[in-house]
């Protein structure tokens, strides 16, 4: 009985409860509405509540990598085209170190030249000086040095205007400035002696109480001069060279070359100097 009048009373309360439902438009599907009330005061939720809020997913930001690189091959050169020009060919005409200066060779040259000689004069011998031709050979064995020997005869009126013919011999050091030019600066610097036969003046005469004399002398020059090359054989030269000398023969004591009065004395002197230029051509081998 018990189990029957239970099972009345749960098909009664089904009954009521869908009957509200109905009343209250529940959406169709729907087994209770919310917010039945049963009996005193017991209210029941039929809607679940809603679900805890899930913890937030942390944000992972991922960089893409990037893109591998793209290349591009260049493209092919245009086919080329050889183009062989015939030229005539060309004759050059230089002037080198080797054409018109030095030949970079030693040389052996020989050569001719004039030459004037300037003593200086008294008062009472005016007009003197000399000049007269000379030989010499060059022995160049660098750009920058050469060797000279050189022999001269000239002849005319000296410092005290007796008549004199002299032969001078040196030999000089010679020293290029700019070997490879055709124009070639050079200095000089030698040792020479000479001699001189002099055929004094009527009042050199009486002085001296004799007609003539022979000289000798020694001494030193230094000078300067130009040597044009022409060609690879042959050159053009030209320089001054000054000199002091002094007497060595044998009658330096008893016939001094000048003589002077001076203050009721007479002064007497064998050294002296002078000047000497020259002018000629070398033909080198």
């Amino acid at each position: 009985m018990k189990k029957t009048a239970i099972s009345a009373l749960v098909v009664a309360s089904l009954s009521t409860l869908a009957s509200v439902a109905h009343a209250q438009t529940c959406p169709p599907g729907s087994i209770l509405c919310a917010n039945l009330q049963f009996g005193a005061g017991v209210s029941v939720n039929t809607v679940p509540p809603p679900p805890p809020p899930m913890p937030a997913a942390p944000v992972v930001i991922v960089q893409a990598p990037p893109p591998p690189p793209v290349y591009y091959a260049p493209p092919p050169p245009p086919p080329t085209r050889m183009v062989v020009v015939t030229q005539p060919e060309v004759a050059y005409t230089t002037t080198t170190y080797q054409t018109y200066g030095f030949a970079g060779r030693q040389q052996l040259g020989f050569g001719v030249f004039g030459a004037g000689l300037a003593l200086g004069e008294r008062e009472s011998s005016r007009g003197a000086g000399m000049g007269g031709v000379g030989a010499n050979m060059r022995f160049r064995y660098s750009p920058h040095f050469a060797t000279e020997l050189a022999i001269a005869a000239v002849a005319g009126r000296d410092y005290n205007g007796d008549d004199r013919a002299e032969v001078p011999l040196t030999v000089s050091q010679l020293f290029y400035f700019n070997p490879q030019n055709r124009l070639q600066l050079y200095a000089l610097v030698g040792l020479g002696g000479s001699f001189a036969g002099v055929t004094y003046t009527d009042a050199s005469a009486r002085e001296r109480g004799r007609d003539n004399a022979a000289y000798g002398y020694f001494g030193a020059q230094a000078g300067l001069g130009l040597e044009w090359q022409l060609s690879r054989n042959f050159s053009l030269f030209g320089d001054f060279r000054g000199f002091i000398r002094t007497r060595v023969d044998n009658e330096v004591e008893i016939n001094p070359e000048f003589r002077r009065a001076q203050g009721g004395r007479v002064e007497t002197t064998n050294t002296s100097a002078g000047v000497m230029g020259t002018f000629g051509g070398m033909f080198y081998f």
